[in-house]
């Protein structure tokens, strides 16, 4: 199936890439009280929804973009944002890619759990490699870092992946006509 990027398509990816935008920044509820820069957003629940509507290249592209934009106002010098690209690519190209390929609730559940899973794989390395020694950098060596990654890491970015997942399906079903006739009018009507 290949995409023309036309008005429609162009204007919904526009407006998911900016309520990801928006749903990045509010709300934001803290989950770990002892690593305060873990909140839960509901950013990927936007770029799920373009993922499943318009394929995996779309949902990346969404995510990149939100990140960029994110990158305006950031205070980890870009590194929290790669980070994120890195989780939320983990997390959003199984179900994606999957759904692509067999347009089924089942597959769809299948691939969120699995995107979940290697959420929170990616969200472990990315903390030990990336944004732990990049913030911290000498005092990295004294942080317990074992101890952090096991009991906010994981249970962090399961919460997160889970409850992102949970919403997509909840209003996916409701937005799923919209966003077949969109579909058709951006793929030049090709059926789903």
């Amino acid at each position: 199936m290949k995409q023309r990027f036309n008005t429609a398509y162009m204007t919904y990816v526009a407006l998911m890439v900016a309520l990801a935008t928006i749903l990045s920044y509010f709300p934001e509820i803290p989950l770990a009280f002892f690593a305060p820069w873990l909140k839960l957003d509901f950013s990927f629940v936007p770029m799920l929804l373009i993922g499943f509507s318009f394929g995996p290249g779309a949902s990346i592209l969404a995510l990149i973009i939100t990140n960029l934009i994110h990158m305006l106002g950031t205070q980890t010098a870009g590194v929290g944002e790669l980070a994120n690209i890195l989780v939320g690519a983990a997390y959003l190209l199984p179900p994606t890619i999957m759904y692509q390929k067999n347009r089924s609730k089942k597959t769809a559940v299948l691939g969120s759990c699995i995107g979940v899973i290697l959420q929170v794989v990616m969200g472990v390395v990315t903390n030990k490699f990336l944004l732990i020694p990049a913030l911290l950098g000498e005092q990295a060596a004294q942080f317990d870092m074992v101890n952090y990654l096991i009991t906010g890491i994981v249970p962090f970015n399961i919460v997160k992946g889970s409850v992102n997942s949970l919403i997509t399906f909840l209003l996916y079903k409701h937005l799923s006509v919209f966003i077949k006739k969109l579909g058709r009018k951006a793929c030049g009507n090709v059926e789903y």
